[in-house]
Parts: C-alpha cells; sequence; structure tokens
C-alpha cells in the first residue's frame, strides 16, 4: 500500500473515532498531557552559562573543565566597593565587616580575597612573613594611608582587590570547583559523628554549576544591599552573576511569552472566525503542545538555555498553521457535505497529505540545526522536530474536537464561497498570474535592493549587551570592566616537556617576558596577568628588604629556595597557578567582558607568542571563558551556513516528494526562499547583528513559508491533475486556501509581538524580525508563488503539447 495513502487511512480512522466519541477523547487527551507534564515539567532546569552553550563531547569544554579541575574556578564573583577614601580606618573596618559577612554567608566559597585578607609578604628582621593585609593592620593599630603606596605598586594586588587608581577595593569570590552531592559527609568529632570513606574519580565528580551560581549571586547581592550607602558605593560582577541574570530574566519572560501568545491566539481566531470554540481550540492545540515538548525537553535532562526558549514561538508557528489549515478545511467541506464524518473523511482526504508535509518538510528543516556544534541550536533542532509531530497530531484532534462541538447553526452557516479576504489575496495572485514577468521583475529587485544591505551583516555574541542597559548586572560588570580592566580571563596553560617543569629559570623568564609583551600586542585592554611567577617575585622583593628592583625572577638556586619558603609559609593561592608537582602552570590574563569575536585573535596573538618564544621546551593550550566565548563566535558562523545548507537540500526534497514533481519543487523554493533573502537584507540596514538568536529565524520561520507554499503548490498540482489550465489553478488553489493562510500570517505575527515584552534586546529584535517575515512569506506567497507558476508552466508547453494526445485518446474510455 501506498504509504501516503495508508497514514491518510490511519488518520482518518482516528479522527472519526475521536469524533464519534468525543468526550473520552477529551478527557483521555487531557489526562495524558497533564500527567506526562505533571510528571516532567517540574524538573525543568535553566542554564545561562557560557559552558552550556558547547557540547559535552566538546573537545575545547573538556580542556577548560580539566584547567578547573587542576587549579581551581575562573568563574569568579566581584564586589568592588567605590570610596571617596578607600584608605581610610572607617572605610577598611566597614569593608572587613561585609568581607567576613559574605566568607560566612555566602555559599560554596572555596577562596575568597580582598585587602582583607590578601596575602601580604614581608621582610622583617631577616625573615619572610606572610600577613593578612588590612586585618593586620588594623589590629596593629597603623594607619592604611601608610601602606597606600606599597599597596598600589603591587602587581599581586592591582586590578584584582584594588583598582590601580585606589579610587575601588573588591571581593573576589572563588566557588568550589565541584557540587556538593547529597551523599557528601561532614565528620564531626564532638558528636562522635564520622563518614564512610568513598573514592569518586575527579573526572566523574559534577562540576559547580547553574543552580549553585544562583544561590552565590542572591546570597551576596543580600549582604551587599545592607552595605550599600552613600561613600560605599557596591557592584556586583562576574560569570556566575552574569549566567544568573540571564537565568532569571527566562524565568520572568517565558510565563509572560506563553500567556501573551494564549490571549493574542484567541484574541485573533476568534475576529477572524467569529467563533469561541474555535479560537479556544487553536489555544488548547498551542498550549498542549508546547507543555508536552518543554515536559519532554526536562525528561531527557536539557536545560534550557536563551536560544531553546525559541521552542515556543516555533511551536506557536508549527501548531496553529495545522490547526487553522485543517479547521478552514473541514469547515468548508461540511458547507456542501451536511453528515460530519463524511465531512470529515473528505477534509482528511483534502488536507492531510500538504499538512503531513508541511510537518515533515519542517521537520526537515530542523534537523539541518541538530548538526550544530553548539548545544542549544542542536537542543532547538532536535525538540523542534519532537515539537513538529506533537503539534500535528494534537492540532488535528483539536480541530476534529472543535468541529464536533460547534454548534448546528454554526456549521449551517459555512459556505464554500470565498469571502473578502480569500477575495482579495485571489485578486492579487491573479493580477500577478496574467503579468509574471513583470511581477518578477519588480519583486526581484525589491528582494535585490534588500540583498545588498547583507554586505553589513556582522555576527554578534556578547550575552552581556543582552541584558538591558539599565539592569543592575550589566552596570555592575561596565563599570567593574571600566575601573578593573576585566571581569572574565584568559587562560594559557603551559606544559614543560619532558626533563622540565615550571620551576625552570630559563622557561619562567620566558614565559614573563612573554606575558608582558602581549599588553601591547593585543587590541583590547587586559587588567593583569598572574602566574607563579607573580608570587616569586613578590618574595625576591621582600627578600631584598622590599627592594623595587629586585622585583624580578632570582637565580635557580633561589627559585627552589623561595617556593620552598612560600609552601611553608602556606600561601595556597599560588597552587592556583601551578599543578602540585609544577608539571604544568597557566598565565590568567584579565580582560573585560567584550564582544566574543574580538577575542579570536587576541587569543590567537597571545598563543602564537607563547609557541614561538617556549618552542619545544613546552606546549600551550589557550583556555578559559574568554576561549569559550570565542569558540563559539566562530562556531555558530561555520556551522550555520553548513546547517542551512542541509535543511535547504532536505526541504527541497520534500517539497520535491510532497508535489511529486521535481520541478515543481524546485520552482516552490523560489517563495520559500525570497522571505529569508530579504530578512537579512533588512537586519545590515538596520544593523541588527546575527547572534545566537537571529542566526535561528531560517529554522524557525520555514515551518510557516513552508505551510503556505505547500497547501498553495498542492491545491494547483490536484487542479493541473484533473486538466485545469495553470491560470485556473493558481486562481482556485488561492481561492481554497486565502483565508487560512491570511488567518496564519495574522496570528503568528500577533504571536510574535510578545516578544516586545522581552527584557532582552535580542529576544526583541527576534521577534521583530519573526513578525516581519511572517507578512513577507504572505506577499511572497500571493505574488511570487503565481508568478513563477506561470513562468514554469510556459516553459513547459512544449511538453504538454505532446502529452495532449494520449489524454485526449483515452478520455472516451
Amino acid at each position: 500500500m501506498n504509504p501516503l495513502s495508508f497514514i491518510e487511512g490511519a488518520m482518518t480512522r482516528y479522527l472519526q473515532t475521536v469524533y464519534k466519541r468525543r468526550l473520552i477523547a477529551f478527557v483521555l487527551l487531557l489526562a495524558t498531557v497533564f500527567g506526562y507534564v505533571a510528571t516532567n515539567l517540574p524538573n525543568l532546569q535553566k542554564d545561562g552559562r557560557v559552558e552550556a552553550f558547547m557540547h559535552e563531547s566538546d573537545p575545547a569544554l573538556h580542556t577548560y573543565y580539566d584547567m578547573r579541575r587542576e587549579f581551581g574556578q575562573d568563574n569568579r564573583l566581584v564586589v568592588a566597593v567605590k570610596s571617596e577614601n578607600v584608605f581610610s580606618t572607617e572605610f577598611l573596618n566597614t569593608f572587613s565587616r561585609m568581607h567576613r559577612e559574605l566568607a560566612d554567608d555566602v555559599p560554596y566559597v572555596s577562596e575568597i580575597f580582598s585587602p582583607y585578607n590578601i596575602p601580604f609578604i614581608e621582610h622583617e628582621d631577616g625573615g619572610v612573613y606572610l600577613e593578612e593585609l588590612v586585618r593586620n593592620m588594623l589590629q596593629r593599630g597603623r594607619d592604611p594611608q601608610e601602606l597606600r603606596d606599597r599597596i598600589l605598586d603591587t602587581p599581586l594586588y592591582q586590578n584584582f582587590i584594588v583598582s590601580k587608581d585606589g579610587s575601588t577595593a573588591a571581593v573576589v569570590i572563588e566557588p568550589y570547583r565541584y557540587a556538593p552531592a547529597a551523599k557528601d559527609c561532614t565528620p564531626d568529632p564532638s558528636s562522635g559523628a564520622t563518614c564512610e570513606i568513598v573514592f569518586t574519580p575527579l573526572s566523574e565528580r559534577p562540576l559547580l554549576g547553574a543552580p549553585q551560581y544562583a544561590e552565590m549571586t542572591a546570597a551576596a547581592r543580600e549582604i551587599a544591599a545592607r552595605y550599600q550607602a552613600e561613600g560605599f558605593d557596591i557592584s556586583i560582577a562576574g560569570a556566575p552573576v552574569l549566567s544568573t541574570e540571564i537565568v532569571a530574566m527566562m524565568e520572568g519572560d517565558m510565563p509572560r511569552f506563553t500567556l501573551a501568545c494564549v490571549i493574542l491566539t484567541v484574541l485573533a481566531m476568534l475576529f477572524l472566525h467569529r467563533s469561541f470554540l474555535v479560537a479556544i481550540g487553536a489555544f488548547l492545540s498551542f498550549a498542549t503542545a508546547i507543555f508536552t515538548t518543554l515536559a519532554t525537553v526536562a525528561a531527557t535532562g536539557t536545560a534550557m538555555t536563551p536560544p531553546v526558549q525559541l521552542l515556543i514561538p516555533m511551536t506557536l508557528v508549527v501548531g496553529l498553521c495545522t490547526y487553522i489549515h485543517f479547521i478552514a478545511t473541514v469547515l468548508k467541506t461540511r458547507s456542501t457535505e451536511k453528515d460530519g464524518r463524511e465531512a470529515l473523511k473528505l477534509a482528511v482526504k483534502k488536507a492531510n497529505t500538504p499538512i503531513l508535509f508541511t510537518a515533515l518538510t519542517t521537520a526537515g528543516g530542523l534537523i539541518g540545526l541538530a548538526a550544530a556544534p553548539l548545544a542549544p541550536i542542536t537542543a532547538l533542532g532536535i525538540f523542534g522536530t519532537v515539537s513538529v509531530g506533537v503539534s500535528y497530531l494534537l492540532a488535528m484532534t483539536w480541530a476534529t474536537l472543535v468541529f464536533r462541538t460547534l454548534p448546528e447553526r454554526y456549521l449551517n452557516k459555512q459556505s464554500d464561497k470565498p469571502g473578502v479576504i480569500a477575495t482579495v489575496l485571489t485578486k492579487g495572485a491573479m493580477s500577478a498570474a496574467q503579468a509574471p514577468r513583470r511581477t518578477l521583475a519588480l519583486c526581484g529587485g525589491f528582494v535585490l535592493a534588500a540583498a545588498l544591505g547583507i554586505v553589513n551583516l556582522s555576527y554578534s555574541h556578547n550575552s552581556l549587551l543582552w541584558l538591558p542597559e539599565d539592569n543592575q548586572a550589566r552596570q555592575s560588570t561596565e563599570f567593574i570592566d571600566s575601573t578593573f580592566n576585566g571581569t572574565v580571563n584568559l587562560e594559557m596553560v603551559i606544559t614543560p616537556t619532558e626533563g622540565l617543569d615550571f620551576r625552570d629559570e630559563t622557561l619562567m623568564k620566558t614565559v614573563e617576558a612573554t606575558a608582558r609583551e602581549a599588553y601591547g600586542a593585543v587590541d583590547i585592554p587586559i587588567g593583569r596577568h598572574t602566574s607563579i611567577i607573580s608570587f616569586l617575585e613578590e618574595t625576591n622583593q621582600a627578600v631584598n628588604d622590599g627592594d623595587l628592583a629586585a622585583r624580578t625572577i632570582p637565580g635557580q638556586e633561589e627559585i627552589w629556595e623561595q617556593l620552598l619558603l612560600l609552601e611553608g609559609q602556606g600561601i595556597d593561592d599560588m597552587k592556583r597557578y601551578v599543578s602540585m608537582d609544577y608539571s604544568s602552570g597557566r598565565v590568567s590574563f584579565q580582560t573585560p567582558w567584550l564582544e566574543a569575536k574580538l577575542y579570536t585573535d587576541v587569543i590567537e596573538t597571545i598563543e602564537t607568542r607563547f609557541e614561538a618564544a617556549l618552542g619545544d621546551t613546552a606546549t600551550v593550550e589557550s583556555t578559559g571563558l574568554i576561549a569559550l566565548l570565542a569558540k563559539t563566535s566562530k562556531k555558530v558562523l561555520d556551522s550555520m551556513t553548513v546547517s542551512y545548507a542541509i535543511a535547504l537540500t532536505l526541504v527541497t526534497g520534500m517539497m520535491a516528494l510532497a508535489l511529486r514533481s521535481v520541478g515543481l519543487g524546485l520552482v516552490s523554493m523560489v517563495p520559500n526562499v525570497a522571505p529569508f533573502v530579504v530578512l537579512l537584507g533588512i537586519m545590515g540596514y538596520l544593523g541588527i547583528p546575527l547572534d545566537t538568536f537571529t542566526v535561528l529565524i531560517g529554522g524557525i520561520i520555514t515551518g510557516l513559508i513552508v505551510d503556505d507554499t505547500l497547501h498553495f503548490f498542492h491545491g494547483v498540482r490536484d487542479r493541473l491533475a484533473i486538466g485545469e489550465k495553470m491560470e485556473d489553478a493558481i486562481q482556485g488553489s488561492m481561492t481554497d486556501i486565502g483565508r487560512a493562510v491570511f488567518t496564519t500570517t495574522v496570528v503568528v505575527m500577533a504571536g510574535f509581538t510578545v516578544f516586545n515584552l522581552s527584557s532582552m534586546s535580542n529576544i526583541q529584535s527576534f521577534g521583530l524580525l519573526m513578525a516581519c517575515g511572517a507578512l513577507l512569506a504572505l506577499l511572497s506567497e500571493v505574488f511570487i508563488g503565481p508568478a513563477v507558476l506561470m513562468i514554469y508552466d510556459r516553459l513547459r508547453q512544449p511538453k504538454k503539447a505532446d502529452d495532449v494526445a494520449p489524454v485526449l485518446t483515452d478520455a472516451p474510455a
């Protein structure tokens, strides 16, 4: 049996069962959806971290995690306090109290640094002493002004716990490397409580993640709020703060998106169909599909990242297109066939094939996204495909239940005559069909003019700019970046070759010289660089009675002695920059949170300089949040071209299969592609960059464009098959689907205006572009579709003439 006939027969039997036993079907449907959603949706996770954009198998992510396991976190919270006089006893007393509260009350704190407790290496009475800077200073009753110059002149402190100009002091909080496990145990000798020794390999321990970052950020903000006052201006920034803020906005935006989509969908359907039941059916179709899809996301343990929340508009597009086309077909069929079950059967026969292939074609376009190297885009492709399948089945079911429940008087009012909307669209289509060359010339000129704007397109990946300008996290990050020249780090992990380690004098001097040269070799500001060498230089200065000229790397014998001295003094901080056996070390460059693509050249420049300087003596590998940001940026650009090429090929193939004609399939892609070209041009002219949201427009709007094109071209094909001329087929097909196409456009445009409610600028731009895309899709279908069909028909005329004789010969039989 023909697969299409089998699917059509199965769908007919299923929907007729739903029609016949509507109450049972209604209860079972709601119970099934509610049970599935209630079981899984509460487990939905949200993640706005940079790491969440990478696949777990990505080598760059593995390198980053290995660095964190070896050396510690680079995801730090920075609590900066600006004051007129940082070096006053009054300020430092208040600052110290805040430091202690942060240390005691913020969870998951591995290390905490500030002027209060930063190690201060000093040489007295022939020995080197390690002090906690401000704490000991206050206990001794010394005037902080005495040490002002020494503090500001210390590289280990500059742009770390105090700004270079001395106007701002900071508390830097380094989180745990690993997330606590439920089976973790803390022994209590006072009560005799002991813990079972359980060995878990470090590679199997989960690293600290988004939920813990959120707890830390909330606790730090609560403490800071108690100290915020005039003359004590507090800003909190860092990657954990930014990711937490993005997640918080997602949690605030998603309910608003959903509610607004519901309201606008119901109102639009109510206005166009004059039926509350039809409008409610559209809402239930969308609501059950999106909640089922989100529950599936939760069931698989996939986190909701900002791009993945685009499942909401995607489901809106796919589900409503299916629902609107099917309910329109059923109602129109009912106007001539009074028996409900028979009308339903005829409607399935007429509409199921284009609806099914719309779903398959949309899924084919989304499968292209599944090959993307970024985890959220892959997730969007996979779960978008799930959404397509779920939406198809649920929309057909709800449309049948609504049809069965509509009152007889409403059904009797239905007519197969075109209404005002269908008439207007048909006139537009016929004007294009009657002058196809002129129409294509005008449309082609418009598309070409828009396409010129594509040259102005640029790619952007800067999650900081997603936040509104008045957002506290953004303002704090921008302030700390401008004051300290950085809130994120680029890490260079250096592994000496066999026979050397990180205590080698020549290697140390080469590393330090190369690091210092990096400041002038790149186009972005570098706040500071830190390595084990920084501690060694401070120690050497202290050993030489604080002589500034001695802040250098000493000879080999002194290196071993001074490192041993530091280890004996218990400076654990230096161990964050070198492995336990000195087999590898890291140089950490502090930079501002900038556009990701700016980091690409920076990383290449610094890494290349280290490799050239070190030669065969060591290997160099770049990592850290900056490296992930840069690689994310590059991979999106590289991969989306491939993803969209795959999607275009699959969509073209599915269109040809659905229309049973390679020629029609290729021709149908002209009105499919034109809206994308115009949208990209509009973005270029308006200065809207391609980012991880706007770059996905193609995959999401495919459902709407393909839906309109497939129904229109399928109608034309069916009419040509029964002997109609192309012009008549175009007119008849547009008359049939005009109202449904207009309805889907209006409803989708209304749904996408929801995104203007978002607090995130990139989502606002996305919503605006998608609304424009819906309108462009309608215009393309009305004008470009008929014109290319007429040109295609004229090119095929010689072949058609040869085929006429057999058809006429067989006619009498």
